[in-house]
């Protein structure tokens, strides 16, 4: 840690740095120290963000308009980075189970940058957490139209469909998550689930064997019974 703290006393405004640093501590359970510098990288961006805006003004005052360009694009990029780190704490929020204040840091990031689509998908969890799973949907369609191969987005689309006995969709959706993430046992599992309700076992089963060679914690002896063939 010493090189990270050193490299913000050089640049206390090296946001990135605070971030490491955040993860750092995160991985030590030090959650203290963890959400400090994570506000810090926050603080940090909301400043670079501000002074490029003003920067922005002076050029465009001047005509320099190729330079205004030059740094919108800069600040769209560091807008990105504030809003993944406005979700971040929004996330550690929810897990402590501070629904409100998770509520305002994902409320937050959404106004930052709207284009983030994960920001919809933490926005629908908050839903599915009050049991409006038309609402959360909603958000969930919102996550996928910015960003289509969102795991978590298309896997609660899945589910939400297979409820709805929509199960064209269901697979569809299963499937843009597998697409994105092949290798996640998870994944896999629901699908099996899926081709059961259909009454397909030969493709629940290479889902099942598929999910159990990978992760062999999902093993579930239920369900291999139901798929056998």
């Amino acid at each position: 840690m010493h090189h990270l703290h050193r490299a913000i006393e050089c640049n206390p405004d090296f946001s990135e740095a605070h971030v490491i640093l955040a993860q750092e501590y995160k991985d030590k359970d030090d959650f203290l120290h963890y959400v400090d510098y994570l506000n810090k990288a926050i603080d940090i961006d909301r400043k670079l963000i501000f002074e490029s805006e003003e920067r922005q003004k002076d050029y465009a005052h001047q005509n320099l308009f190729g330079l205004v360009r030059k740094l919108f694009f800069l600040e769209m990029d560091q807008k990105r980075h504030l809003s993944d780190l406005l979700i971040e704490m929004g996330t550690y929020h929810f897990a402590k189970k501070d629904i409100k204040k998770a509520q305002q840091f994902y409320n937050d990031a959404e106004s930052v940058d709207p284009l983030n689509g994960d920001v919809y998908y933490h926005l629908g969890k908050i839903q599915l957490k009050h049991k409006k799973h038309k609402k959360a949907c909603q958000y969930f369609i919102q996550c996928i139209e910015r960003d289509i191969h969102h795991t978590g987005a298309n896997i609660e689309l899945g589910k939400y469909y297979q409820g709805k006995k929509d199960f064209h969709l269901a697979e569809v959706h299963f499937f843009c998550a597998l697409e994105t993430y092949p290798y996640d046992a998870s994944v896999h599992i629901l699908i099996c689930k899926l081709y059961l309700t259909l009454k397909k076992p030969e493709p629940a089963k290479h889902h099942y064997d598929t999910a159990v060679s990978l992760d062999a914690s999902v093993e579930d002896k239920n369900l291999k019974d139901k798929i056998s063939i």
